[in-house]
């Protein structure tokens, strides 16, 4: 017997893309093109006190678990050797071969491998555990120390599945963001790491391995700046290269939108009102119509708060800096996303361009993953709480708790019997702060090793920032030469055959002159880079100052990024017990200037 039910269920509203009509287009170009005339700087964004790096720092402690994305010149690589003790394939390569063809190969691909980055080893890889010197550098990758790895041949590197399944994990992962084999062609695909698993051990299937991840593919294209499926409003992908490129007046009326919103004092509906009556659109390439982008105050807002607009590309925990990897040129700046977003103005103590109808939050952790249960040896978890009045109103009340539930400061009846009072679970961060300031002040000792390491370090990174700036003027100028080129090539096309170029060649012009106008401040921002990175190195009288450069942020300063970033630079970690800090521990070079006949401890 068959019943019907009715169903109260509501249809879906199918989604409704409206084209841009021919007219809208030219209108609206025409009073952007004459905005942009009485603006020729449009293209021009002002200086930022902070940087990509900043905000890329602040996204990857906001979510723990994010992987930083670096572009080949800021990349570490490692050269692993081995030759193994039981080997009897005496065709193998010896370790001095290996290591000219290694470094011959680090030369084409055009990456510098330090001395005490080139690793050699003598042990068979048929079992695992085996290797100290290989499981020290894996946890090299794990902790960020290293980035690419080049060894001669797959099998140099595993034998066996379990360190096979590691590695090829942690390519998955981007902790090995870079592998490279003198004698095979890997590539980080699907089928690339099957070959690669079937390379390491041919006798078994690598089937947990081998199913296609549609996330690998998306990484890839994320790791390299590229659209992803996700049109970028005020931008459209290249076909050909599947970068973003500006959409002419289209990014221009959301430049427009900035300026509202941070100097005009316009709210999102007000700057939704303004696009919308702009005719405002988009298109997923330079081939598509445009259609109309109805927008409102959500997706204002949402736009404001996608980090996309200052040049990081941020997929799940994945963060690329386009500005690094090809001449992408932001909407905004560093310094007007934080000025855009309450949360970041929060955490950056900068005051927030729109109104203030909630509380701050914050999501910034202060010395993350660097403060340790001196009683268990376990990472501290970072928390905070707002101050609602009092001097310190508006701030915030930090402090780091101990989650191991073994730990003896969770044990009462313990705690009293061995330390003779109860423990508390959390250390406030006022006393690990105090600690560290403590500390920083004994940092009196003078030492040219120090100085050596400092500059060393300063050197690699000036190298690193003028070959990213010297590669991307280059390509801007490329990018400049072909484009006007191209341009030229339709400009007289069009006037020789405007009914061909009309029904064949539609928007090209367009298309090259956002190449040109990319390109063109592409040059300008890069000179001035390349210019500014010209800088003499400090004296070794200057370096023995920046400790009292350091001290004077952390005691004056009202911003959490800010301290935390001093903290990042010169603190490797700490001990903390009750309401004490037992040690600090310091990063290189200035733990050598360390002066430990003045340290107390309370530890013990």
């Amino acid at each position: 017997m068959s019943q019907s039910y009715k169903t109260n269920k509501k249809e879906r509203k199918k989604r409704v893309v409206v084209s841009l009509a021919k007219e809208q287009q030219v209108e609206i170009e025409q009073k952007v093109a004459q905005r942009v005339k009485d603006n020729p700087e449009m293209f021009s964004l002002p200086e930022s006190s902070r940087t990509i790096d900043d905000l890329e720092d602040y996204f990857i402690k906001q979510n723990e678990g994010t992987n930083k994305i670096l572009p080949k010149e800021k990349r570490r690589y490692v050269v692993y050797l081995r030759k193994s003790t039981d080997d009897e394939a005496k065709q193998i390569r010896s370790l001095p071969d290996q290591r000219v063809e290694c470094l011959e190969l680090a030369r084409i691909i055009g990456v510098t491998v330090r001395e005490e980055d080139i690793l050699e080893e003598s042990e068979s890889a048929k079992t695992s555990g085996n290797r100290p010197i290989f499981d020290n550098m894996i946890e090299g990758f794990l902790l960020s120390k290293y980035h690419g790895l080049i060894a001669w041949s797959p099998d140099r590197l595993s034998r066996n599945m379990k360190e096979a399944g590691e590695i090829i994990e942690m390519i998955d992962l981007e902790q090995i963001q870079d592998l490279q084999f003198k004698t095979y062609q890997f590539e980080n695909t699907p089928n690339g790491k099957m070959l690669l698993g079937i390379l390491f051990a041919t006798s078994k299937q690598y089937s947990d391995k081998l199913s296609v991840d549609v996330s690998r593919g998306i990484t890839g294209n994320v790791k390299e700046g590229k659209y992803q499926g996700v049109v970028k409003k005020g931008y459209y992908a290249d076909k050909s290269t599947g970068y973003f490129i500006p959409d002419g007046y289209n990014w221009e009326l959301l430049r427009e939108a900035v300026n509202m919103r941070l100097h005009q004092g316009k709210t999102n509906p007000e700057i939704a009102d303004f696009l919308n009556a702009s005719y405002f659109s988009e298109r997923k390439d330079q081939d598509e119509d445009y259609r109309i982008a109805k927008m409102n105050k959500d997706n204002v807002g949402n736009l404001f708060k996608d980090p996309f607009y200052f040049g990081l590309y941020k997929y799940g925990n994945k963060l690329a800096n386009l500005t690094e990897l090809y001449d992408f040129l932001p909407l905004i700046t560093p310094d007007e996303y934080i000025l855009l977003n309450r949360d970041t103005a929060d955490n950056f103590s900068e005051k927030y361009a729109g109104r203030a109808t909630k509380v701050n939050r914050l999501d910034y952790g202060l010395l993350r993953n660097k403060v340790i249960c001196d009683y268990c040896d376990s990472i501290m978890q970072f928390q905070h709480q707002k101050i609602f009045r009092g001097k310190n109103k508006g701030r915030w009340l930090i402090s780091y708790y101990c989650r191991n539930s073994d730990c003896v400061r969770r044990n009462e009846a313990e705690a009293i019997e061995k330390y003779g009072h109860k423990l508390k679970s959390s250390i406030r961060a006022k006393y690990v702060t105090a600690a560290i300031e403590y500390t920083l002040r004994q940092c009196t000792k003078k030492s040219k090793e120090a100085y050596k390491m400092h500059i060393d370090k300063l050197t690699l990174k000036l190298a690193q920032d003028k070959a990213i700036a010297q590669r991307k003027l280059q390509e801007a100028k490329n990018e400049l030469r072909i484009n006007t080129t191209q341009f030229l090539k339709y400009q007289n096309f069009q006037v020789e055959h405007p009914d061909d170029y009309k029904k064949y060649h539609k928007g090209k012009l367009e298309h090259h002159q956002n190449l040109i106008n990319t390109a063109n401040a592409s040059i300008k921002q890069n000179e001035a880079e390349l210019e500014k990175l010209n800088t003499s190195l400090p004296t070794e009288a200057e370096f023995y100052e920046l400790i009292k450069s350091y001290l004077l942020i952390i005691l004056s300063t009202r911003d959490l990024m800010e301290e935390d970033a001093v903290y990042n630079e010169v603190v490797l970690n700490l001990r903390a017990r009750d309401d004490t800090v037992s040690v600090v521990n310091l990063n290189k070079p200035y733990d050598l200037l360390l002066d430990l006949s003045k340290i107390v401890t309370g530890r013990g």
